[in-house]
């Protein structure tokens, strides 16, 4: 057990140092005006992310404990609690000749007004590690996700909503979504008070993105008729005023790059497994593009701007969503 710790911390302290610009070879962030210093911010997060470094982040290697170490001191750095008291909760993967171990990172912002009802803010933070010499580094899939979550942690630290926030960062999603049925195994006892869960997965995509996607399930269950209608108008103006097209839906397209071939978007990522558990979700991505699951999938391939603009049309549906909440009142189902 000393061991273990010893080693822990070790390997925590050797992330700081990482953090430092002496250690870390990255491309300098666009500083004009178009860029302020929370968006430098939430793009260096995700350029270290999807770096060389970090290997591809796969299940169970080293380069997903540096992805967690890196979430964890990020998430202590910015004085976000860890949920329930520790930061890192740990899973087995059980095979044929050996067994591996997968690790959620996951953290808590009470709640101003209903600290006892949560939204669940997901995203997965692995990937497909290296292949044949060549490191598949998951900017879009889903180091976008992942830094946008950090991001938020940041903004709901400094004004909480009135709702509690669960950041959870998932591992094992490429996997048959291992995380997130980790996450509500170990939770059961807590699925009555998750109200909402906000996935995001790939909401960078490639330089010719032009549309933010989303699909969602059971919100009537936590909105009025009244909230329902304002909510699609909100996302209607939303469509029309910001650099993303925030489009309802996405395309049945067979993917050539990628062994997968995801056509049931409500099992695509985390998101299904709240759904499974009769939880409302919107999920938030760009669909398949044409680095999907490549070694193209790097810092230098996702769309910037859009990628921004994203994080922010997201944030005002959060935003929305936990006031509309919580001005009425939410009755349990019956039967």
């Amino acid at each position: 057990m000393i061991l273990k710790i010893t080693k822990y911390n070790i390997l925590l302290f050797l992330v700081f140092l990482l953090h430092s610009p002496m250690t870390w070879c990255i491309t300098k962030i666009p500083t004009s005006a178009l860029y302020n210093e929370a968006d430098s911010s939430v793009l260096k997060h995700l350029q270290i992310l999807s770096s060389d470094e970090f290997s591809g982040r796969k299940f169970s290697s080293k380069g997903s404990l540096q992805s967690q170490l890196y979430l964890v001191s990020t998430l202590q750095n910015l004085g976000v609690a860890a949920y329930k008291n520790q930061y890192r909760h740990t899973f087995t993967q059980f095979g044929l000749f050996q067994n591996k171990q997968g690790t959620n990172v996951i953290a808590y912002i009470p709640g101003s007004s209903h600290d006892d009802q949560y939204i669940v803010l997901s995203a997965h933070y692995d990937h497909l590690g290296s292949k044949h010499n060549k490191v598949f580094n998951g900017a879009d899939d889903n180091a976008s996700g992942t830094a946008a979550l950090l991001h938020y942690a940041k903004k709901l630290s400094q004004t909480p909503l009135k709702h509690s926030v669960i950041l959870l960062f998932t591992d094992g999603e490429e996997i048959n979504l291992l995380g997130a049925k980790s996450f509500i195994a170990q939770q059961k006892n807590m699925l009555n008070k998750f109200k909402l869960n906000i996935n995001l997965d790939m909401i960078a995509g490639s330089k010719r993105t032009k549309k933010l996607r989303f699909i969602s399930q059971r919100l009537e269950q936590i909105l009025s008729t009244e909230n329902l209608n304002s909510f699609d108008k909100l996302q209607h103006s939303l469509k029309s005023n910001s650099l993303v097209q925030l489009t309802l839906g996405f395309r049945n397209t067979r993917s050539t790059l990628s062994s997968l071939n995801r056509t049931n978007w409500i099992m695509a990522s985390d998101h299904g497994v709240f759904s499974k558990a009769g939880i409302p979700f919107i999920y938030f991505g760009v669909g398949t593009h044409k680095n999907y699951h490549s070694e193209h999938d790097d810092f230098d391939n996702i769309n910037q701007g859009f990628y921004l603009s994203a994080i922010d049309v997201i944030y005002q549906q959060l935003i929305f969503l936990d006031t509309a909440m919580s001005e009425q009142q939410i009755k349990p189902k019956s039967g």
